[in-house]
């Protein structure tokens, strides 16, 4: 493989891997909730991102780029208001005792509001390591930054 397609997948899984940091640290500051990230959830989200999100990704930046109007705010834009769809499909997903589909103001509720930061993380960090794979020279905050996201994620799975 090229080495351009190794920083795709690295971006990938460090994008991924900044949800359940968002997540763990939203509902500690908002709630005093500890042990908040569990199986099911990263499960659940794991396969969400792997298919539906990674869709959005390339759906989002073809178009962009076939456009020629492709911006980093304009892609981060694009990126948070499609990942809100994962929002509601993580609450039906993980069954939250919901008789039928979350109401849209599910985002702004106490319970909507740490998989927003969930799902806002990973769009935020998708759209700056897609963006920084294409500038070579603006790499290295990214890679800073995703390789403190990794060490948080393995310190967070190992005190699961």
């Amino acid at each position: 493989m090229k080495k351009k397609l190794w920083f795709y997948l690295w971006i990938a899984i460090t994008s991924y891997m900044a949800g359940p940091i968002m997540y763990a640290l939203t509902m500690y500051t908002f709630y005093q909730e500890t042990d908040v990230v569990t199986s099911s959830l990263i499960g659940w989200t794991a396969a969400t991102f792997s298919s539906v999100g990674i869709l959005f990704i390339l759906v989002t930046v073809i178009l962009l780029r076939v456009l020629h109007i492709y911006y980093f705010w304009l892609q981060t834009l694009l990126f948070e208001l499609l990942f809100l769809v994962l929002v509601y499909m993580t609450t039906v997903l993980l069954g939250a005792g919901n008789t039928g589909l979350p109401s849209l103001s599910f985002p702004f509720t106490p319970e909507g509001i740490p998989l927003w930061m969930f799902w806002g993380s990973i769009a935020l960090m998708s759209s700056w390591g897609i963006w920084s794979a294409r500038q070579p020279i603006r790499k290295s905050p990214y890679m800073l930054v995703s390789r403190v996201i990794l060490i948080l994620f393995i310190l967070e799975i190992w005190l699961l």
